[in-house]
């Protein structure tokens, strides 16, 4: 501990005095400070900002992993880069990790999500490798899984304000933020040791993980420094893969909309009759063109979905070969697979 004390110590600029901190330190009166940008947000909410850190936590398998990947997913297809650092699966399920969350974004591959395995290292070491890749990918999104490998002992006050501190400062000098995933302790529900602790104060936002009767994983906003959002959970669909639902419409109640239908309850014909619908203007998409368009179809047929359901069917077109998606630069494009381009050229020529 003394020598990653004495580490970050050097890692200070020598030349400024503290008279020179104090007077950097000073927040300005008479001028509007700009909010910071949001790097993820629901319902018009900002969830996660830029130049702060926040919390995840959760018992053991109650979700974490679902609803981390579920957000990278909506994140990485918009040009936001995520730096995903984890600390206990290993290669082969990071993987599984990086792969499911691929899927979710409809892609194959993706520039702007970057995974590290570092598992075999010591704490020393994790952190060292962090800020190297930081400073090497220049991300806009950080995830921790789990800052508690990040410590020798999570129990320990001095190391708490240590990492918390380099969060922190990460986060501002690096302009990002960064979302940190600790488990709870069993009955109390709370963050562990000493260092969850100093990680919920810490948080622009704290939230907290759980499945409820239904198997649902729910999300729920213990802390937040802005506007709280409302709690939201995620059932599977047929392909394991997770769908938003609002919790006030789907638990308890059931009150609310109808649902929509899922891609496999409708016939082929019906599916290439919408993406005639959708490609009216003759030209692939962008993901958020695409979003748009097939929202617009749908609609045209007289069937209404949210635009999580449109990324879920965006992602089944994708599966089933009904749409290629291809890299154009830095932007992931999408256009109707050539096998069925006779149906689609019945009324739309290309």
């Amino acid at each position: 501990m003394e020598d990653l004390i004495n580490e970050i110590n050097e890692s200070a600029v020598p030349s400024q005095t503290i008279e020179d901190i104090v007077e950097l330190s000073i927040i300005p009166q008479g001028i509007e400070v700009p909010q910071p940008e949001t790097i993820f947000g629901m319902g018009g909410i900002p969830v996660f900002t830029k130049k702060s850190i926040s919390l995840l936590k959760g018992q053991a398998k109650a979700g974490k992993t679902t609803v981390t990947s579920w957000v990278t997913a909506q994140i990485i297809p918009n040009d936001i880069r995520v730096l995903w650092i984890d600390t206990e699966q290993g290669l082969y399920y990071g993987s599984r990790t990086q792969f499911w969350v691929l899927q979710q974004a409809g892609m194959e591959k993706c520039e702007n999500l970057i995974f590290l395995d570092v598992k075999i290292y010591d704490p020393k070491k994790r952190i060292a490798i962090t800020e190297a890749a930081i400073k090497q990918f220049d991300p806009d999104f950080i995830i921790i899984d789990g800052i508690r490998d990040l410590v020798f002992d999570i129990n320990s006050p001095e190391e708490a304000t240590i990492i918390s501190g380099e969060m922190m400062r990460w986060a501002e000098i690096y302009d990002c933020h960064i979302l940190t995933i600790i488990h709870e302790n069993k009955g109390s529900g709370t963050a562990r040791g000493h260092l969850g602790t100093e990680m919920q104060n810490k948080a622009e936002v704290v939230l907290k993980v759980f499945k409820n009767e239904e198997k649902q994983v729910v999300v729920e906003p213990e802390y937040s420094r802005g506007e709280p959002i409302e709690p939201f959970a995620f059932e599977r669909d047929g392909y394991g893969l997770p769908m938003l639902v609002s919790v006030q419409q789907r638990i308890h109640t059931g009150e609310g909309k109808a649902k929509a239908p899922k891609p496999d309850d409708l016939a082929h014909e019906h599916h290439l009759d919408v993406l005639k619908t959708c490609f009216h203007r003759n030209e692939p998409y962008t993901y958020a063109e695409i979003q748009t368009e097939l929202k617009s179809a749908y609609m045209d047929f007289g069937v209404e979905m949210g635009i999580n359901k449109v990324k879920d069917f965006i992602s089944w077109y994708t599966r089933r070969n009904y749409l290629i998606c291809y890299k154009n630069g830095s932007k992931t494009m999408y256009k109707i697979n050539e096998e069925y381009n006779e149906h689609i050229n019945r009324d739309i020529s290309f």
